[in-house]
């Protein structure tokens, strides 16, 4: 075995030794490049050691990302806030004219392009076509007001049935039988006016008048019905009398005389809530008080025939105009 001089021993003893450092200096050059590079801040993005140095952290201002002004519902314009409405109900209309001004002032225009929409939904067809039925309203609003005080189809005599129009019942041709119907909403307060129209003959019983939600609506028999009990109050056409808890409190109008109905005459019912009295105007003729010291209670138009394919039609008009 050939023997190692002492110059290679030392050779061989110095190389590792130069390794190591220069292992350990580039180990140490690569942690250093490597914690440049990998130094990040609190967001987890990496820092910038130079634009550290050129500008420190406690100079930097921080930049804020731009923002759009925000703004108020009530403030948003008439246009928007109707484009917005057209897609509520009308209970929900209701509501949002209670909340505030701006709202109410957007909803008070009757003709606007809500009402017109929730009428063209609502209110069938065969109604608005009608020349005459809906003549005296003038806006949308007023014309699905009417609709939601029209004759209610659930509340009703087996013997009549609701026309297409929704306002105009119909009593079909049943012997020894008196049929009524009631309106879809009643009143408690305020003052209402509803457009009462008799199509057809009156026969031996024809009442006009309005009821509680207890009163009967059907009976055997042609009979009054309407004002035959404490819950409801009429005026039979036939023989101008008043009747109420089946009693008759005289004729009506009260004059010599008075004049008989003629069919398709317009009759108007006032129900006035906050005097608590209720009268009948023919045209712009006012007939005089027919019941008073009506109790605090919720009101239903009504109306109650006998006579075959007799029609009767009703339109709430809203409050009458004083004068």
């Amino acid at each position: 075995m050939a023997e190692i001089s002492e110059d290679e021993q030392c050779n061989l003893t110095t190389t590792p030794t130069k390794i190591s450092v220069c292992e350990s200096t580039i180990e140490e050059k690569e942690k250093t490049e490597c914690e440049t590079e990998v130094e990040c801040d609190g967001e987890g993005n990496q820092k910038d050691l130079i634009s550290e140095i050129v500008e420190p952290p406690y100079l930097k201002t921080r930049r804020k990302s731009p923002r759009r002004p925000e703004v108020a519902a009530s403030r948003l314009p008439h246009h928007v806030l109707i484009q917005i409405f057209q897609y509520l109900g009308m209970k929900d209309l209701q509501s949002c004219m209670l909340t505030c001004h701006c709202w109410n002032n957007a909803l008070s225009v009757e003709d606007s392009a809500v009402w017109q929409y929730l009428v063209s939904r609502n209110v069938p067809e065969a109604a608005l076509s009608d020349p005459f039925l809906l003549a005296e309203l003038t806006s949308s609003k007023k014309k699905l007001r009417a609709w939601c005080f029209s004759w209610n189809a659930n509340d009703i005599s087996r013997n009549n049935y609701i026309r297409t129009n929704g306002f105009t019942v119909h009593r079909q041709p049943v012997a020894q039988s008196t049929d009524g119907v009631r309106g879809k909403r009643g009143v408690s307060h305020g003052v209402h006016a509803f457009d009462i129209i008799w199509e057809g003959p009156l026969g031996t019983v024809a009442v006009i008048g309005f009821a509680t939600k207890h009163a009967a609506l059907h009976c055997v028999g042609y009979i009054a019905l309407l004002g035959s009990d404490e819950q409801s109050w009429g005026w039979n056409l036939v023989d101008n009398v008043l009747m109420h808890n089946s009693q008759q409190l005289g004729i009506y109008p009260k004059m010599n005389n008075p004049p008989k109905y003629e069919m398709g005459e317009r009759i108007r019912l006032v129900i006035d809530c906050d005097k608590h009295v209720a009268y009948f105007e023919r045209g712009s003729e006012f007939l005089g008080v027919a019941f008073s010291h009506l109790p605090p209670v919720r009101l239903f138009p009504a109306v109650c025939a006998v006579y075959g394919n007799t029609e009767v039609s009703m339109v709430y008009v809203g409050s009458p105009p004083m004068g």
